[in-house]
């Protein structure tokens, strides 16, 4: 009993997720007005991840499992287009609309820095 309500939840699990990937490339595609391979032709992966953050404000794992860039590369493209200023992080962790985990979100979008920059939880009003 226990292995077809695990079979069932991957299943809706995988559904939820070719969901997010089509809704993502939706988003970016008519921000752009290239397609998914012009965008893969066009602009390098680092080049792409900066653009597709300031299309879609998500988290790094989302970017990567929708446009095909591996998790260490992102690490790196992040921590680049971060130094140079044009990148900001959420201070909040959010659950994550990939892989369902706790994480920060990502944008390179200057209109999205100041809300992603003050946090939602009134910890430090406390004392």
């Amino acid at each position: 009993m226990k292995n077809k309500s695990l079979t069932a939840l991957n299943k809706r699990q995988y559904k939820d997720t070719k969901i997010l990937i089509k809704e993502i490339r939706k988003a970016v595609e008519k921000e752009t007005g290239l397609t998914f391979s012009e965008l893969k032709k066009k602009y390098s992966e680092q080049a792409l991840f900066y653009k597709v953050l300031r299309c879609v404000t998500t988290t790094k794992k989302a970017v990567c499992k929708t446009f095909d860039i591996s998790i260490e590369n992102a690490c790196r493209y992040k921590r680049k287009i971060e130094e140079q200023g044009l990148l900001v992080q959420s201070v909040d962790e959010v659950k994550c609309p990939y892989s369902g985990c706790m994480a920060h979100i990502l944008s390179t979008n200057e209109k999205m820095f100041a809300e992603l920059t003050k946090s939602n939880t009134n910890q430090l009003k406390l004392f």
